[in-house]
């Protein structure tokens, strides 16, 4: 197996300065453009009733964050976007049909959020109120590169908490398929839930399109899981187990949350406009061989990114530990298909191994091991740990957004196989920032990871180097699962 550069496989692609979004894969194609909306948006307005029990803590810091955002003149950024491509010819009003559906099951995205003398308010209208029809707009035709351009403006005027309702769809048709957006803005949802949207939309349309309706899940409600995080924070114990995972990780950084290592050119330590980089790591293949290693030597496949990165971190810095936050999925068995922000943060220290056993096999057993015990920890709210660590001196606060790296296997979640979900390609808005945190993503074609960094020289070349040398550590593992 050749290395990562020869194949091809380690090619960074730069979403374009200014944009709102990254690039769109070339596979999703243009056409002329559809919109559909909300066909009384007054009226679900008036007939929205205060939902007077709170917001999430996640959505609490987010509202807050784009209201100041926009209190600035910045474009508003605090959306998801979904597009995915449909292999089968569009039928506008059947979209229309699956969107009411859609929209009617979910509660949360029937919400929407207003401020209050205490902070966020939300407000939720009841099902039959929603309508999505066909928009009045003028079509356009846009070829694949004017697309992201429209997508984001599109997303930043309209899926906004504040409106109703809240999200944006739009299609970009030709004779042969379509490709389809889905915008939300992010106290509505997450990635997972966005991976969720597209399967039920396509399940939705295709039985609206030959007269057979889907059997779908029990949508579950967004504000119940909310009201459980509320009740686990009231009811947390300090010498909870869960919050001494988070009291040893802040330990090690005399209690500060992790920052990224990367030299990032900033100017006073200011967030920077962020531009996106996606990568492809390995390709089935090369997968393939890592699993079949990881089988015999022990550890998991998260626990081999968090090692290379581990790995990596040591040869820049040369610390014994990596210290990094991670965030994952906190939905309980009646919220799988919920609608909703539904994730915790939890801490991911990785210490290098030393003595006899300094093999890359150690470390990845090593970082499994810590994998599983960030799991343990995300079932506390990190604000409530965080707020009781500060409490005792152990935690000195947040300065700016802590660095994070999230990993998320897409043939886990319960629309594996459905072919407009393998076509599926996600974003958030690219706003302001001074970090460089990783998403990978494992699908069944192979493993990824996009970044969004400072848009200047020095964070591009630090990010082009960090990951060329973490595929290098990947790519040298995947070759020696395959010659054993």
């Amino acid at each position: 197996m050749p290395d990562a550069r020869q194949r091809g496989a380690f090619a960074p692609e730069f979403s374009e300065s200014g944009s709102l979004i990254a690039r769109l894969g070339d596979h999703l194609v243009g056409g002329y453009t559809v919109e559909w909306g909300l066909r009384d948006p007054e009226r679900v307005g008036a007939e929205s009733v205060h939902w007077d029990t709170g917001v999430s803590f996640l959505q609490s810091d987010h509202l807050t964050a784009m209201e100041a955002v926009r209190g600035h003149g910045r474009p508003h950024t605090g959306f998801i976007v979904a597009a995915a491509r449909f292999d089968i010819p569009l039928v506008d009003e059947a979209m229309a049909a699956a969107l009411t559906d859609f929209v009617r099951r979910h509660e949360e995205l029937r919400s929407h959020y207003r401020s209050g003398p205490a902070g966020p308010q939300r407000w939720v209208a009841p099902p039959e109120v929603f309508e999505i029809v066909t928009a009045e707009t003028q079509p356009r035709f846009l070829d694949h590169d004017d697309l992201g351009d429209w997508v984001g403006r599109r997303a930043s005027e309209n899926a906004r908490a504040d409106e109703i309702p809240g999200s944006w769809w739009g299609a970009a048709a030709n004779e042969s398929g379509f490709t389809f957006f889905y915008a939300t803005d992010h106290a509505h949802g997450d990635g997972y839930s966005c991976v969720l949207a597209v399967a039920e939309i396509a399940a939705l349309y295709r039985g609206h399109r030959t007269g057979v309706p889907p059997e779908l899940e029990a949508a579950g409600s967004f504000g119940d899981a909310v009201l459980a995080e509320r009740r686990a924070a009231v009811a947390l114990d300090p010498g909870d187990d869960r919050i001494s995972v988070w009291r040893e990780a802040l330990g090690i950084n005399d209690g500060r949350a992790p920052r990224c290592p990367m030299e990032l050119g900033l100017t006073d330590d200011q967030p920077e406009p962020s531009v996106s980089v996606d990568v492809e790591l390995l390709d089935e293949q090369a997968l393939a061989s890592c699993d079949a290693r990881l089988g015999i030597t022990g550890g998991g496949f998260s626990g081999l990114i968090f090692a290379a990165l581990a790995r990596r971190h040591h040869e820049m810095t040369g610390d014994k530990e990596f210290f990094v936050s991670t965030v994952l999925a906190t939905r309980a068995p009646e919220n799988t298909w919920t609608q909703g922000w539904l994730c915790n943060f939890a801490p991911v220290v990785v210490d290098i191994p030393s003595g006899e056993d300094t093999s890359f096999d150690s470390l990845i057993r090593t970082a499994t091991g810590t994998m599983r015990s960030a799991r343990r920890a995300a079932g506390v709210p990190a604000h409530a740990a965080l707020a009781q660590l500060a409490a005792e001196g152990a935690f000195r606060g947040l300065d700016g957004s802590p660095y994070m790296v999230s990993y998320t296997d897409l043939r886990r979640l319960p629309v594996a196989g459905d072919p407009v979900v393998a076509s599926m390609q996600m974003f958030s808005a690219l706003g302001h920032t001074r970090n460089a945190n990783l998403w990978f993503t494992r699908s069944a074609s192979g493993l990824a990871v996009q970044s969004q960094i400072p848009d200047n020289g020095v964070a591009r070349a630090a990010i082009v180097e960090h990951l060329g040398r973490v595929a290098e550590i990947l790519t040298e593992y995947a070759r020696e699962g395959d010659s054993r």
